[in-house]
């Protein structure tokens, strides 16, 4: 019997206001570099695609400075002018993705949340971001229905590793087979809760959204 259902953040419960490729040309245009959108998506595109791949072998968990080589590699792909201000940059684009405004929730993550807690279900957050989850988290109200939240950087190990599902374990006393969680990546999701001993299922939107994850749960 599932007692705990936890969820991946980003891409997961939330998703960006705008296209990231989008952001960071915007913001680059405060130090007089008119960025290509187009190009720097595709910098973010493969910079997280090969973070993603290498994990926590990289850079540890996904801090400060694993954004600052994700946000390098994007910049480095959009070809940026002489003498840009890389770091003053990156301060600001690291500060605006800690504001709830730059985040939008997906059309069904209050609905699902709400049926979780109506039929006794605990849920929680198990993801591969940083503190400033926290100050997102804090612009949604469906946000207080999520506890507990556990922040790779925070814990100090990522998914896919099982040490992160065990303290999620310990943080309300369950045992493996009481929990599940829900995510959209194969590798670290999908991969982590095999090899912890959860149950899982995947968004893959438009096709599947967090009702039929749940469906797939049985829930």
């Amino acid at each position: 019997m599932i007692r705990a259902v936890f969820f991946d953040a980003g891409g997961t419960l939330l998703r960006t206001a705008e296209p990231v490729g989008r952001t960071y040309a915007r913001l680059a245009g405060h130090y007089g570099w008119e960025a290509e959108e187009e190009r720097l998506e595709q910098g973010f595109r493969t910079a997280w695609k090969k973070r993603t791949e290498e994990g926590a072998r990289s850079d540890g968990t996904l801090g400060k400075e694993g954004w600052k080589k994700i946000l390098r590699a994007s910049v480095e792909t959009g070809g940026p002018p002489p003498g840009f201000p890389f770091e003053e940059y990156f301060a600001e684009v690291y500060l605006h993705f800690a504001r709830p405004e730059a985040w939008r929730c997906f059309p069904e993550t209050e609905e699902v949340l709400g049926r979780l807690k109506k039929q006794g279900i605990r849920t929680g957050i198990l993801s591969n971001w940083d503190p400033r989850l926290r100050q997102v988290l804090a612009g949604f109200s469906w946000a207080e229905w999520l506890d507990p939240v556990l922040i790779s950087e925070e814990v100090g190990v990522e998914k896919p590793n099982p040490a992160i599902f065990r303290k999620a374990e310990q943080a309300g006393a369950w045992v493996k087979r009481e929990c599940a969680l829900i995510g959209d990546d194969p590798v670290s999701d999908q991969g982590g809760a095999e090899a912890a001993g959860w149950r899982w299922a995947l968004v893959k939107r438009p096709e599947q959204g967090l009702g039929e994850a749940l469906a797939r749960l049985g829930l």
